[in-house]
């Protein structure tokens, strides 16, 4: 399945939706596909809002070019390119991007995922 990149504040982004799932409850949210990501980062609030008790996730701490966050691990299902697959995803009130991030940890391996800055596209195709 192939995205657009998305417009935004001048730049282009590859930005696609994703489905969150847990127990009964679905989140559908948008994240920036961040190949220099390990993990799937989310905002706190979507975890909450799926009734998922943050804090009792597994801590982890994030160290990226420019700051340092925690975030709580949990496994959740995670809906990408009509693939539904079991997934673990941290969420962080610290989270201070607008966008969440698909990281590759249980979502690479699920696919081949091609970036395309000539086209402004990412595509992926399921394995």
């Amino acid at each position: 399945m192939k995205f657009p990149y998305v417009f935004l504040r001048g730049n282009y982004f590859s930005i696609i939706p994703v489905t969150l799932i847990a127990g009964d409850k679905t989140f559908e949210a948008n994240a920036v596909v961040d190949s220099g990501a390990t993990l799937s980062l989310f905002h706190a609030s979507i975890a909450r809002d799926m009734e998922i008790d943050v804090e009792a996730g597994k801590e982890h701490i994030f160290q990226g070019a420019s700051a340092k966050l925690i975030g709580y691990i949990h496994k959740v299902r995670l809906v990408v390119a009509d693939k539904e697959f079991d997934c673990k995803v941290a969420f962080s009130d610290e989270l201070s991007t607008s966008f969440n991030l698909l990281g590759r940890k249980d979502v690479f391996n699920n696919f081949k995922v091609c970036f395309d800055e000539t086209e402004k596209t990412i595509e992926f195709v399921s394995k």
